[in-house]
């Protein structure tokens, strides 16, 4: 049975394929064991209406959650990823410079 990513997952791996210029897109999917139409396919939703086109598709699905798991357990999960990727997001806006010894970092 393949695993079901939700919406802020498809962003998450989406930009790191862009991201990411030097590999193929047959290598990424390996990597991430998804195949190459879904990302593809979640890419193009991406494209035409952002996070919320992603969602869109996963409408009737994500109410659905499987008996024993719990409801708040993966709010939580949704929220951390979501928070990582804010703060991947933050990292690259940030410019980055050493300090005059070299041996530190210093955002500018």
């Amino acid at each position: 049975m393949a695993k079901h990513l939700n919406p802020l997952e498809k962003e998450f791996l989406i930009r790191q394929y862009r991201s990411n210029q030097r590999i193929s897109i047959k290598d990424f999917c390996a990597i991430n064991v998804i195949t190459g139409n879904s990302l593809k396919k979640w890419m193009k939703q991406y494209d035409e209406g952002g996070l919320e086109g992603l969602a869109r598709a996963d409408a009737e699905i994500q109410n659905v959650l499987p008996e024993g798991v719990d409801r708040t357990e993966e709010s939580y999960k949704r929220e951390i990823l979501r928070l990582r990727i804010e703060n991947e997001r933050l990292k690259k806006a940030m410019p980055f410079r050493r300090t005059r010894m070299g041996n530190g970092s210093m955002f500018a």
